[in-house]
């Protein structure tokens, strides 16, 4: 995964959330384009969540992006 994927995933429209899944088999979600942030300085993104939580990835652990189903879709 690279910074200009992850980027390309995030300015698309329309936006379709995503998962990001991690080499240790953790995995975040992503559901608009304001939970993730980009660092290009660090090589690493940051995933914020409405709570005020927040997990910060450094790009080398990620392994796969999945799409999400929209809300209320089956």
């Amino acid at each position: 995964m690279n910074l200009a994927e992850l980027q390309a995933r995030i300015t698309a429209a329309p936006f379709v959330p995503f998962r990001i899944v991690l080499s240790s088999g953790k995995t975040y979600d992503v559901p608009t384009p304001d939970h993730l942030s980009i660092s290009r300085l660090l090589h690493r993104v940051s995933v914020e969540y409405d709570d005020g939580t927040a997990a910060y990835i450094n790009l080398l652990h990620i392994t796969a992006i999945e799409p999400l189903s929209p809300a209320g879709a089956p």
